[in-house]
């Protein structure tokens, strides 16, 4: 399936960290559950994913890890036209220097730009050509009080939390999960993390078309422009997607998300936000 947000109103030659912005920008997703035995795919794992899997002491770690990156090799290879196993990802952990953190690709598909994302069961993975992206997955978990959820207080700015606010309560939870997941996905583009304050810029409404609306600070002027689009639900996993120096994106999504499912890659039905 594809899914397009709406053009926007910025002109295409506005800055984009220095660079002008693309009219449409493809990016392909993935979606899928954690596969019973995530260990019949170490095959496509290189020597240091395979030393990273022995320093795991959790067995949902483990499997996460190990879907999500025989997941993005399939997808890369898939894209590029080579084998997965051929697929080279590389990662260095800007604060211990570890191969951890968020990974991109060398050698015969270099040029790919991929994100990953995990919730419980749910892996994620996004990848487009030349463009950086990020991606986030996050399952709703009701509000055990109604209002605005105490884990939002330092997510939402004024502005967003005033239009919560003004949504019915049984709305609001689902509202700020949204917002978090498009905040999410800005920061993973911009390879920034959750270092960033999520207070210090504004994406539009839940419930309306995914946009950032504006940085804030004195550094706003030259933060860079992206696109934003939502991703289908599947079931109660929520999802968005930033792309760097795009006008708007077009997104090609495929699930694979049936009981012991594991990386095929395959169109599937998913339910829109």
């Amino acid at each position: 399936m594809k899914l397009m947000n709406p053009p926007r109103v910025a002109p295409v030659t506005a800055p984009a960290g220095g660079k002008t912005l693309s009219p449409v920008v493809d990016c392909h997703v993935w979606l899928s559950r954690v596969p019973d035995r995530p260990e019949l795919r170490f095959d496509l794992l290189d020597e240091t994913e395979r030393a990273r899997c022995s320093q795991f002491v959790n067995g949902r770690d483990l499997a996460l890890f190990v879907t999500g990156r025989t997941l993005a090799k399939s997808a890369v290879g898939l894209l590029a036209g080579i084998r997965p196993e051929e697929v080279l990802l590389r990662a260095l952990c800007p604060d211990c220097g570890g191969p951890h953190g968020k990974p991109w690709v060398e050698g015969k598909a270099a040029g790919w730009e991929l994100s990953l994302s995990h919730a419980r069961d749910m892996v994620a993975v996004a990848v487009a050509h030349g463009h950086a992206v990020g991606v986030d997955v996050e399952y709703f978990v009701p509000a055990a009080t109604p209002g605005v959820p105490v884990e939002y207080e330092l997510v939402l700015t004024p502005a967003e939390r005033a239009v919560v606010e003004a949504l019915p309560v049984e709305r609001r939870a689902k509202a700020c999960l949204t917002l978090w997941t498009r905040k999410e996905a800005v920061l993973k583009a911009t390879g920034e993390g959750l270092n960033t304050s999520m207070e210090s810029f504004t994406v539009s409404p839940a419930f309306t078309p995914p946009e950032l609306i504006a940085w804030h600070g004195p550094d706003a002027p030259g933060r860079p422009r992206l696109a934003l689009a939502d991703l289908p639900r599947v079931g109660d996993c929520h999802g968005a997607l930033a792309v760097m120096g795009a006008r708007s994106v077009v997104v090609d999504v495929r699930t694979d998300t049936g009981p012991g499912s594991g990386t095929g890659l395959k169109t599937g039905p998913s339910t829109p936000l």
